[in-house]
């Protein structure tokens, strides 16, 4: 998640998401076959996919080595009503992939950052939180604030399940301790909602699955019995304990014999990752955090020790042990400093600790959230309305796109293993908070990438000066990402579609009204919370009609190759890396991007 601070306004949630694209051949890759149907959109509850006359399609699926579903998720109050609802949302994404899994390859399908987290308004705890409607202010609930629903409001319904963990664990001093331990508290539910439903779906469907949630997670020497050996591991088990049952179990579920307790007071914003047989195999917790996850939220951070290659499970690993994926939790993706000694010593070079384990497809699940007065995606960061604001989508090209394509002042990649990188974004309004963005697939060494643009991007000199299309110019630090950039594999169009004259004005001059699509900012406005602007009043850009869909490739399709070609550096991107030669700090990144989860 991302965390924002506009000026005068309260904290907001903002994920940054990036994308594992596709990538150069290597040793294995199965012959070209005729591309499948493109996946349409799933209709699990968001709005239909726009026409894109950008170069970059919205699938490629022509035969390679794993074939990965970049899921963009819309996410709802509704939906988390009860765990089965939970699990038919979800299973709702799996159902529109079926028809386009491979036979031959295994299939990944990545969700996206912190899906899990609605889900602690689950069951009857959970309904008057559910009932809020976007009237209701998250952050303020979170952190003390006056309301009467909102996330907060579910600490009332687990006061006992508080209690029991303040007994068990020790009691925190916390000035936020209700809203810290509430996470501890709502583990069964969570594990509930997320852990069972994602092992029954990817052994239903037959595909790994990788889902997030905050969660208990126990770290090296910690992990024992079948955990032995990970670096990061689940922190709850199972129990059939008459205390522990009597105080954790949920009240629609009574009776029952079994419930999952935290071992661990360390919450942590991890992605999960389940096998094909339902295994949860393997799980990487978030390192960088943002203001907001360390307080009021009071999430831990994982260790750099915890970062880590994962490879495929089973016969798969056998067969494909060639396969190297790494995951980069938002804000963790946006740490692209070069290392200067052990990169898997310090947070601060997340990335090249992923390179130097050989990891070439990077999974970066992003929840970008932002409240008013600067939305998510079409809308510039946290600064907005200031000379260092920046046009989200082009702080997202410093994350996911540079991640494959990035080079050094010297001309070199910045990560040498990097071949893919798929970033997903979850989306849709929760309470004041909304989420956007545009799924992508980026590649290197990838004959079938091309270039292309997120949605404001297409123009390398369009946005450099005030104008009618912006009333800025853009902070600098991003302009040699503007324009067609190559290493688009496959790309989620936005609500305006591209072929458009609408789709060049990132901000009018004067402003539009909410709503109107004729700005790409005004229509994130009609989009965003408490907009109440209908689909009468705007087809295009109504309230939470945000795009759900999923992007697909074929990753190392062809020939054999043994590692990314190192191709010539086009002047532009060399420029680019002069310019941006100054590493990335965490400061830099959190105040340039928005984030609760990133």
């Amino acid at each position: 998640m991302t965390v924002r601070r506009p000026s005068g306004s309260r904290l907001a949630l903002t994920a940054l998401a990036l994308s594992l694209v596709a990538a150069p051949a290597i040793a294995g890759g199965a012959p070209a076959t005729a591309a499948a149907t493109p996946p349409a959109p799933t209709g699990c509850g968001g709005a239909p996919v726009p026409a894109s006359s950008t170069a970059a399609p919205v699938s490629q699926l022509q035969g390679g080595l794993i074939r990965v579903f970049a899921v963009q998720h819309r996410q709802t109050l509704a939906a988390a009503a009860t765990y089965a609802s939970i699990g038919a949302d979800l299973e709702c994404e799996l159902n529109a992939i079926d028809p386009l899994r491979s036979a031959s390859e295994p299939n990944v399908v990545v969700f996206n950052e912190l899906n899990g987290l609605i889900d602690a308004t689950e069951g009857t705890r959970g309904a008057a939180a559910r009932s809020g409607g976007p009237q209701v202010t998250l952050i303020d609930q979170l952190i003390g604030q006056p309301g009467t629903a909102g996330i907060g409001s579910v600490a009332a319904a687990y006061a006992s399940q508080v209690a029991y963990y303040n007994a068990k664990l020790g009691p925190t001093t916390s000035q936020n301790a209700a809203v810290e331990r509430l996470f501890t508290a709502v583990t069964d539910t969570m594990v509930r909602s997320i852990v069972e439903n994602g092992s029954r779906l990817a052994k239903a469907h037959g595909d790994y699955v990788i889902l997030g949630a905050p969660l208990p997670i126990l770290e090296g020497a910690a992990c024992t019995g079948a955990h032995a050996g990970w670096v990061a591991c689940p922190g709850w088990r199972s129990s059939t304990e008459p205390a522990d049952v009597a105080a954790l179990q949920d009240p629609d579920l009574a009776p029952v014999s079994s419930v999952y307790v935290a071992g661990t007071a360390n919450i942590d914003n991890v992605s999960l990752v389940f096998a094909p047989d339902g295994t949860l195999y393997d799980l990487q917790p978030k390192v960088n955090l943002t203001p907001l996850e360390i307080s009021p939220l009071g999430w831990h951070a994982a260790a750099p020790a915890t970062i880590h290659a994962i490879g495929l499970h089973g016969a798969d690993a056998t067969a494909l042990p060639q396969v190297r994926l790494g995951i980069a939790i938002s804000l963790d993706g946006f740490v692209t400093a070069a290392a200067t000694g052990d990169p898997c010593g310090t947070a601060a070079t997340y990335l090249a600790c992923l390179d130097s384990k050989g990891v070439n497809v990077v999974l970066q699940p992003d929840f970008n959230d932002g409240v008013t007065p600067c939305w998510s995606w079409t809308d510039f960061t946290e600064d907005c309305g200031t000379a260092r604001a920046s046009w989200q989508p082009l702080s997202w090209m410093r994350s996911t796109w540079f991640q494959v394509q990035g080079r050094r002042t010297d001309g070199s990649f910045a990560f040498a293993h990097f071949a893919y990188s798929i970033n997903t974004f979850q989306v849709g309004n929760l309470f004041d908070i909304g989420g956007d963005g545009q799924t992508a697939i980026f590649a290197r060494g990838d004959p079938r990438a091309s270039a292309s643009w997120y949605a404001g991007d297409s123009s390398g000199t369009l946005y450099a000066a005030p104008g009618s299309a912006t009333d800025r110019a853009d902070d600098p630090r991003y302009a040699g990402y503007e324009g067609p950039m190559p290493g688009f594999l496959a790309l989620m169009p936005w609500k305006i579609p591209e072929h458009t004259a609408n789709s060049l004005v990132r901000r009018a001059t004067p402003a539009r009204a909410r709503g109107d699509p004729r700005s790409l900012q005004s229509c994130e406005q009609g989009l965003a919370p408490r907009s109440g602007v209908t689909a009468a009043q705007s087809p295009t850009c109504s309230e939470n009609d945000y795009i759900d869909g999923v992007v697909a490739a074929d990753l190392f399709p062809g020939a054999p190759a043994s590692r990314v070609p190192e191709t010539p550096a086009p002047a532009i991107l060399l420029l680019a890396a002069a310019l941006l030669a100054v590493p990335t700090t965490l400061a830099n990144r959190r105040r340039s991007s928005q984030e609760v989860s990133r």
